[in-house]
């Protein structure tokens, strides 16, 4: 009998209707109660005998987690990143990793468009002097007719490009996977980074997290940016170097931000979040009630189809050599 492990979050949030598929499979599902994502303590004594887990973005895939599971053939993430993931460790042992492209980019697209109007709009602000007794309404800027540059065009930054259409902005573009052809066909302006920082009104960030990536939106780069222009990212928080954008919200480099992610989650003390000018969220871009259903049927069915034999192409993000892995494999 095939055995999936959980964390407690993961089952609450993803799967309440969901966990019939493995039973029906009959498979085992094991969920750890102690903590509501699976720290390497946990994870350690618990991956003897499992050959399948839903992975948490909170949850540290390691080397030497994996070396604790030898039953182990899949770790599906319910969402699109895997940077909680060490990819080639897994791929040296067999592991599988699957994640749910597409599955909350229009939530997180949503949330961008948010954060941008939010921001132009001074609506944090003037709802909270509203809320104090202060009838004094701050002016705020228009959405419509600005430039926006999106940073990332895959699913989430085209969607949030669809959206920005909508209100007739012009929309710049970057994305070295991307041929500009495509993106001219979308109504995207492909551009070199520096001149989309410099010339849009609001940066919004939609890459992964790699080493290339971590600390891309640095002084240099916000140097570049228009007093005027705001910064958002609902991506990875390693995408910005937090303290150079304090420093520049401090200084008056920019005229704000749109954070719904940071470097070191969950925030505890963050100097980000007292700007009055920062729009700040709990990493909550991906996540509603409808997107979380269909994510954690997806990271289900991952998991499924790689135990029975299946190849799920365009969800498997490591390079495994085959989907009949060397490690053992059960009934």
């Amino acid at each position: 009998m095939p055995k999936v492990l959980m964390g407690r979050l993961t089952a609450e949030l993803w799967l309440p209707n969901l966990l019939h598929k493995f039973r029906n499979a009959g498979w085992e599902i094991a969920i750890s109660e102690d903590e509501p994502t699976l720290s390497e303590k946990t994870l350690l004594a618990a991956v003897g005998d499992v050959d399948a887990v839903l992975a948490h973005n909170a949850d540290q895939w390691t080397a030497t987690v994996m070396d604790a599971a030898p039953q182990l053939r899949v770790i599906s993430r319910t969402g699109v990143g895997f940077d909680n993931v060490d990819l080639l460790a897994a791929q040296e042992r067999g592991i599988v990793v699957t994640t749910t492209p597409g599955s909350n980019a229009e939530a997180v697209a949503d949330l961008t468009l948010a954060l941008m109007l939010a921001l132009a709009r001074k609506l944090i602000v003037n709802d909270q002097r509203l809320k104090q007794g202060v009838w004094d309404p701050i002016l705020a800027n228009d959405l419509h007719f600005k430039t926006v540059g999106i940073l990332g065009l895959g699913r989430v930054g085209r969607a949030v490009a669809r959206r920005a259409a909508a209100f007739r902005m012009e929309i710049l573009g970057y994305d070295p996977f991307v041929e500009p052809s495509d993106l001219t066909e979308a109504n995207i302006q492909a551009v070199d980074p520096d001149t989309l920082y410099q010339s849009s009104d609001f940066v919004t960030l939609h890459l992964p997290s790699t080493p290339e990536t971590a600390g891309l939106v640095n002084a240099r780069v916000l140097g570049l940016m228009k007093s005027s222009a705001f910064l958002i990212n609902t991506a990875r928080g390693s995408l910005v170097d937090e303290k150079a954008l304090a420093a520049g919200l401090q200084e008056g480099q920019i005229a704000g931000a749109g954070l719904d992610v940071f470097s070191t989650e969950p925030v505890t003390a963050s100097p980000l979040v007292g700007f009055p000018n920062v729009i700040a969220s709990p990493h909550l871009a991906g996540n509603t009630k409808e997107t979380m259903e269909f994510t954690g049927a997806m990271a289900v069915d991952n998991a499924l189809a790689v135990m029975s034999g299946d190849w799920p192409d365009e969800v498997v993000v490591n390079e495994v050599y085959s989907p009949r892995s060397t490690r053992t494999q059960t009934s």
